[in-house]
């Protein structure tokens, strides 16, 4: 079980279809250019999803009120740079000027962090303990560790699994750095970091047990 916050469920749905495994083959450019296509289309449509995310990650928009939003227009150019400001890139032009492709096992080792799925890792740090410090295609370099902040990494990925804390000290024990930073909010973010300036794992009641395995 994982707690999922009502802004992230909505972000979850606005993307349906987009943010399964058939995502895992796409190059970065590809994958946020389909989002902020739905993303624009949400906004036409006064989905709760696309409020979430713009504003959260379009300046303009950031505070503003669902009805602010859905009366101003908005751009395809707007969407991507929401995706990319959202993904740890300075702008849509960086994000055209990437050719990483995802890493298919570290997108299920993502999935099963995020779903406490404990025997999973193990199965998949078997074929690959590599994982342990593998970071992320997009542009904020996450690692698995940095996921388990629900902070400033893809908004439908921000979820935190139930036993968060034994997650975190089964990767510790596998090798994953706690002092390894990620580039989202301008660079220099640690799990701890994360952790501590995100509502989600306050939400869900795992911000101490949380804090306590990473500062060991």
């Amino acid at each position: 079980m994982s707690y999922i916050a009502d802004s992230v469920a909505s972000t979850i749905a606005l993307y349906a279809g987009l943010i399964d495994e058939a995502a895992w083959s796409r190059p970065a450019v590809e994958q946020l250019g389909l989002q902020a296509t739905r993303l624009l289309d949400g906004h036409r449509r006064c989905e709760p999803g696309a409020y979430v995310e713009l504003s959260n990650w379009l300046p303009e928009l950031v505070g503003c009120s669902a009805e602010w939003i859905w009366s101003v227009n908005i751009s395809e150019d707007e969407t991507r740079r929401a995706l990319a400001r959202q993904h740890g890139y300075l702008a849509w032009a960086t994000v055209e000027a990437s050719d990483v492709r995802p890493i298919a096992m570290f997108e299920c080792a993502v999935g099963a962090v995020l779903a406490g799925e404990l025997d999973e890792l193990e199965r998949l740090f078997h074929k690959a303990p590599e994982l342990a410090t593998m970071r992320s295609h997009f542009g904020h370099r996450a690692t698995l560790l940095h996921y388990l902040g629900a902070n400033g990494v893809e908004t439908y990925r921000q979820r935190v699994p139930s036993n968060a804390a034994a997650v975190a000290a089964w990767l510790l024990s596998r090798g994953a750095d706690v002092g390894a930073t990620a580039d989202m909010y301008g660079g220099g973010q640690t799990a701890l970091g994360l952790v501590l300036t995100s509502a989600h794992p306050a939400a869900a009641g795992a911000t101490d047990e949380l804090a306590r395995v990473l500062r060991g």
